[in-house]
């Protein structure tokens, strides 16, 4: 890749390395929203309360900008996740038509919705279209303390109602819980609830990034944070093959597994800058109005759509240029030993000091007193790896790694070779990643059989 300017020192290989585009698009598609969420990071809605310079225009792109959008994502970031999310991106009377061109050019479209508007008939449409899954938000299992956080009563219905709808229609979904004072007591619940009963395949645990209307919500502090990262780790133990457990928003997580099980499968996602914050270096946002970000969270922008190109704005744009320099990073971050496998909350910063180099506050870790953590920065980085064959495949297994995410499937495709060497098979086959598959941390990365 050409780059048009000089790679500052310390900064995440963009010319032969993994991030030489984004893998994860979250593209925000409207303001509006018939939820009033105290958190919103966009400040959704049609009574916004946040006003300043980064929310001042609240335009949208109309369907054929929208659609000029989707030709520059699938040009330079073929086959990238893409998050078409809000407000409430249902609310756009184009939205199907967004989906099915973005599915049109072979991107992975998941839609980011409150679940409120889930009809069978909508999830079939959806499907139809070409949605590969939806992420419904679910905060807590007393629906008036979900009601009043998300700000509508009947909100915690509607979403619980929609995630058992996508069930029968067999649309995937990802549940998200966002972390505070009000569930930081119940989330093993939550996480239990949301495989037992919602038979979600993902859950995310988000922690609040103060911005937006988030910068008005009383947050937890750094222990009580640290404590929220205890307990995810058991739960991520628990769901081990049964469903994926994240976290969100919260890099630092990976000194919890560190320290716990330093040979834990889940560190693999953290090697080399692949994991930790995402932001600008293998993900991105866009907002309505067609300003990009490195973070949806993170209000600065390398540029606008109307007027710069995707790439342009990835490679060259001070933003983006300027957060891949994690040894440039201020405090206890640019001193860290987990640097490149965490970096900090960049948005999370911005949030604190106004200044999105600077150090993560919630982290509470102190810089080399991580024996071995180093090690994480010496793995090779397998986000984007090439997708190389050398064994045969029968149809059904090759039709099957297309369902899963092309940034790490090269990596999948290697490790299932690698299995099946060792277990001296020359073709690979559905029991071949059947077998695999139970041993992963979640269970279901090949997709259904069928």
């Amino acid at each position: 890749m050409s780059m048009t300017h000089a790679e500052p020192s310390g900064s995440v290989s963009l010319s032969e390395g993994s991030f030489q585009r984004p893998y994860v698009i979250s593209w925000n598609l409207t303001y509006r929203c018939n939820l009033q969420c105290e958190h919103c990071y966009l400040d959704a809605g049609p009574a916004p309360r946040i006003h300043n310079e980064a929310f001042s225009d609240r335009s949208e792109l109309n369907t054929e900008e929208c659609k000029k959008v989707v030709d520059e994502i699938a040009d330079f970031a073929p086959e990238s996740i893409t998050i078409l999310t809000g407000g409430e991106p249902l609310l756009r009377r184009d939205i199907l038509e967004i989906v099915r061109y973005a599915a049109s050019k072979d991107l992975w479209v998941v839609v980011g919705t409150n679940g409120v508007l889930i009809t069978e008939r909508l999830a079939r449409i959806l499907q139809d279209a070409g949605v590969r899954g939806l992420a419904l938000s679910l905060d807590s299992l007393d629906p008036e303390v979900h009601d009043r956080f998300r700000g509508v009563k009947g909100a915690w219905r509607n979403t619980v109602e929609g995630a058992r709808i996508l069930g029968e229609v067999g649309l995937p979904f990802i549940v998200q819980t966002t972390v505070g004072k009000h569930n930081a007591d119940r989330l093993g619940e939550i996480a239990e609830f949301a495989h037992r009963e919602l038979r979600a395949k993902v859950w995310n645990l988000y922690f609040l990034v103060t911005t937006g209307r988030g910068t008005f919500v009383s947050d937890l502090t750094p222990k009580e944070y640290d404590e929220v990262l205890e307990q995810l780790f058991k739960i991520q133990q628990d769901y081990q093959g049964k469903m994926m457990v994240n976290a969100k928003c919260a890099p630092h997580y990976v000194k919890t597994v560190f320290e716990r099980a330093p040979d834990s499968p889940f560190l693999k996602t953290y090697s080399s800058g692949a994991g930790g914050c995402p932001a600008g270096t293998h993900y991105m946002g866009i907002r309505p109005n067609g300003d990009v970000t490195p973070c949806p969270y993170l209000p600065v922008f390398g540029g606008n759509l109307r007027e710069s190109s995707l790439r342009d704005v990835w490679e060259s744009s001070d933003p983006f240029v300027k957060i891949r320099q994690r040894k440039t990073l201020g405090g206890r971050c640019g001193k860290c030993e987990f640097n490149s496998a965490c970096g900090g909350c960049r948005a999370r910063a911005f949030g604190s000091t106004g200044d999105y180099m600077a150090e993560d506050a919630l982290c509470t870790h102190q810089p080399g007193t991580a024996s071995g953590a180093e090690k994480l920065a010496q793995t090779e980085v397998e986000y984007g790896m090439p997708e190389a064959r050398t064994l045969d495949w029968e149809r059904r297994p090759r039709e099957r790694m297309h369902r899963v995410p092309a940034f790490v499937r090269g990596m999948v495709v290697r490790a299932v070779e690698s299995s099946c060497r060792e277990k001296g098979l020359q073709r690979v086959t559905c029991d071949a990643l059947d077998e695999i598959r139970s041993r992963m941390p979640a269970n279901r990365l090949f997709g259904g059989n069928e």
